[in-house]
């Protein structure tokens, strides 16, 4: 039940996030928004306040600000500044992009909310030579080392006990393992007693200021991660290889993780939240039809070309987008059912 109330707000905090940055910014500019929804039609509930209709549709994941103009109606209404299509492209661009811009806002602020709360430190195994104390005792990359917090502690207590056996506790998928291994008196350079390289977890506390800061840095190489994923996710894709789309999860996987994630605390739901909403202005700003970034592309190519392309295609595009948009959803979600049964 906990995981379900959490997966609302997530989705509430996200899809009304990014609707409300359209929103925001056509109101700006001056513009008629008729509608502001929640989730797709069939509608469930309606309030209008002033010239807006807010509504509560059945289907929840995603929403839409339905903007005077936008699908080409009203169309040569003079010089009408309330709609849409008689902006400059400049202001238009704003509008579409505003959205994911959002996004990106609210990834910004919850992955600088873990580095505010902080999360415990531990040290990680990370690369194992071969043929050394630690491959021959069983111990692998990704090991975490139980009773140490910081790397300095752990190689002190490993030099104080060269030649000696001594026990570890490690986890490994979320399993506690006892190890034995004797650190060696004089290992080949390099390599150190046990042969292994160490990695940091965890993030210490920091002040408001700093961050924000590093959340700013860490959102944008997500960002640039998440685009060269996309990237690779495509060419994959068309060359034939399915095997990194099976890793792709839809809303059950999310939900699925989302209850592991519940059970290790509010600084892991930020940490979730915040990957969530940074995938979503990524893949939003992508030039596919339905998608904010299908429509930016169609604003530039009409600034550049000089010309309008006819309202039948673009509303066909938009229109065959969704639908695989829609296809490849419920796709993804019986692949997440059927990893589940």
């Amino acid at each position: 039940m906990t995981t379900l109330i959490i997966a609302v707000i997530f989705l509430a905090v996200l899809i009304i996030g990014h609707e409300f940055g359209h929103f925001a910014v056509a109101k700006l500019f001056g513009l008629r928004v008729d509608e502001f929804g929640f989730g797709f039609p069939p509608r469930i509930l309606s309030k209008k306040v002033g010239e807006t209709e807010y509504t509560l549709n059945a289907i929840p994941f995603g929403g839409f600000v339905k903007i005077y103009g936008e699908d080409r109606n009203g169309v040569g209404a003079g010089d009408d500044k309330r709609n849409f299509q008689n902006m400059a492209s400049y202001k238009k661009a704003l509008v579409i992009v505003s959205g994911a811009v959002m996004n990106f806002l609210i990834g910004w602020l919850a992955i600088s909310a873990v580095f505010m709360i902080g999360t415990p430190q531990s040290v990680f195994v990370g690369q194992v030579q071969s043929g050394s104390p630690a491959s021959l005792a069983g111990i692998v990359s990704g090991d975490r080392l139980v009773e140490f917090k910081m790397i300095t502690d752990f190689t002190s207590f490993i030099d104080s006990n060269r030649g000696q056996n001594i026990a570890l506790k490690i986890t490994r998928n979320n399993e506690e393992i006892n190890i034995n291994v004797t650190p060696r008196t004089n290992p080949p350079t390099g390599e150190g007693p046990l042969g292994v390289s160490l990695i940091d977890g965890g993030v210490p506390k920091q002040s408001f200021f700093r961050a924000l800061y590093d959340g700013l840095k860490t959102s944008a190489s997500i960002i640039a991660v998440i685009f060269a994923s996309i990237f690779s996710l495509i060419i994959s894709l068309f060359s034939g290889n399915w095997g990194l789309a099976s890793t792709v999860s839809g809303p059950v996987g999310i939900f699925a993780f989302l209850g592991t994630a519940t059970s290790l605390g509010i600084v892991y739901l930020f940490q979730i939240l915040g990957l969530i909403s940074l995938n979503l202005a990524a893949m939003n700003v992508i030039p596919f039809p339905a998608l904010d970034g299908g429509r930016l592309f169609f604003v530039i190519y009409e600034k550049i070309s000089g010309g309008r392309l006819s309202e039948r295609f673009e509303s066909l595009s938009h229109a065959i987008g969704f639908a695989i948009l829609v296809s490849l959803m419920i796709a993804v979600t019986i692949k997440d059912i059927m990893k589940l049964i």
